[in-house]
């Protein structure tokens, strides 16, 4: 047996602190950090003492020692997160050291894993992680972003008075950066819009003149939710062209008017087209209408014709229309959003898509992310404000959040007027058997599709 690991079962302590002494010279091997972690399982009560050692060391921060010091760290972030969350400062302080890419990349592996075990503990490395959304290495900006999306939506009191640093972002050299400045802002508005009100002049000036057309949408979103310049009127529809328009008004659901009066603009996203010659079909500029309130929607009648084929259990399809039902009706704290959900065959679903950001649902146990959870499903309507899709097995555990759809979506054949978003999730029930069910942002119309096809559509 080699002499050291000889050393290493007879005394591993010992061997732990003669790798600590190589690390803080910076000769420690890549043998070494294995046989550390060897250390740790075997000794897992060694797991503090050898941190406080190594975050000694990044105190200090030696370029020498660095590099293997973060190594060991993330060795022993893998045994015990808890350990390290306690030096959030720390760890979060070196993102704005002069780092080379693979140490930033490392040290933000790192604070993955501490927020996704200890969410509320990485506010102090927000100011760290903001400096790495701005550095010129792609997958450093990118790796922030990952960070930074889902915390800007969950807790956005950790960026007050983060202004400043997003402001530089969104000038700064990189396009990529601009829209994930924009993103992190729009998360941050969603909740608490005061925060990031001193962004207001930049993401304006953004939003009129810059050449991407994606920047520009992503900063004219930023500012609907800010409303805090400009207040403009209403465009008015002339007379002619509203008089008498009218339409049935179940309950005062639909326009929240005496008498079930409502101008054209208001008709968007609420109306269904049907087959002409109904009697009590309203003719409305020429096109035939009916209304269904999402106050009543139920598709319980539907539901195993829906499933029909598939691995999906009754109980799952339903809670999953149930809450896009909830998510079209209510928005989040009274703001429409829009989301989509994949449900079933989620193991070829996520052999055709990737992650957006990391995936917030990951670290969560799988009896504690089952769709039918009612508890669970508030999380759900939280994370339907991030970017992506959902992903949902036949037996109900959310598998993913944030997911981007890549089936090919060339073949898909639906009417026009719909968005990507309807797109991708209808190549995705074409190339797999799952169903896919789109909640519209504009309007919040529910549509489920399968086999590439619009099964139904509710407004």
């Amino acid at each position: 047996m080699p002499e050291r690991k000889v050393l290493l079962l007879n005394n591993p302590k010992k061997k732990a602190q003669n790798i600590i002494k190589k690390i803080e010279k910076g000769t420690a091997s890549e043998a070494d950090i294995i046989d550390l972690s060897e250390i740790i399982n075997k000794e897992p009560s060694l797991a503090s003492e050898i941190t406080g050692s190594l975050i000694s060391i990044l105190q200090k921060f030696d370029t020498i020692s660095f590099k293997s010091a973060i190594l060991a760290l993330n060795v022993v972030a893998d045994k015990d997160i808890g350990i390290i969350s306690d030096s959030v400062d720390v760890i979060g302080s070196c993102l704005k050291k002069d780092l080379h890419t693979g140490e930033i990349l490392k040290v933000l592996e790192i604070m993955l894993k501490i927020y996704r075990k200890y969410p509320e503990k990485i506010e102090i490395a927000v100011p760290g992680l903001l400096v790495c959304l701005r550095n010129m290495n792609v997958t450093v900006r990118e790796n922030a972003y990952f960070l930074l999306g889902p915390i800007a939506l969950l807790h956005p009191e950790f960026f007050k008075d983060r202004t400043k640093e997003l402001n530089l972002a969104l000038n700064g050299l990189n396009l990529d950066e601009r829209i994930y400045a924009c993103k992190i802002i729009n998360n941050i508005a969603n909740k608490d819009p005061k925060i990031v009100e001193g962004a207001y002049d930049i993401l304006s000036y953004l939003e009129k003149n810059h050449p991407s057309r994606e920047l520009r949408v992503e900063a004219a979103s930023v500012i609907d939710k800010l409303k805090i310049k400009e207040e403009v009127a209403p465009p008015k529809l002339r007379e002619d062209m509203i008089d008498n328009i009218s339409a049935p008004d179940p309950g005062g659901f639909l326009s929240g008017k005496p008498g079930g009066q409502l101008a054209r603009s208001e008709f968007a996203g609420i109306l269904e087209t049907e087959k002409k010659g109904t009697k009590e079909t309203p003719n409305i500029l020429g096109v035939e209408y009916i209304f269904k309130s999402k106050e009543n929607i139920n598709i319980s009648s539907q539901l195993e014709k829906i499933i029909s084929g598939t691995d999906i259990k009754f109980p799952v399809l339903e809670s999953v229309f149930n809450i896009a039902t909830e998510i079209s009706r209510e928005g989040r704290e009274g703001k429409p959003i829009g989301t989509a959900f994949i449900v079933g065959n989620s193991k070829d679903v996520l052999a055709r898509s990737k992650q957006l950001i990391y995936n917030p649902v990951e670290g969560i146990p799988l009896k504690e992310r089952m769709i039918i959870d009612h508890e669970f499903s508030n999380t759900i309507k939280e994370l339907a404000q991030l970017d992506g899709v959902f992903v949902v097995s036949g037996d109900g555990v959310v598998e993913a959040a944030c997911r981007f759809l890549i089936a090919d979506a060339s073949m898909v054949e639906i009417p026009k007027g719909h968005g990507t978003k309807h797109f991708s999730v209808a190549a995705m029930t074409m190339a797999t058997k799952a169903i896919g069910i789109v909640v519209s942002e504009s309007g919040g119309r529910i549509t489920i599709f399968k086999n590439g096809k619009i099964l139904n559509s509710f407004s």
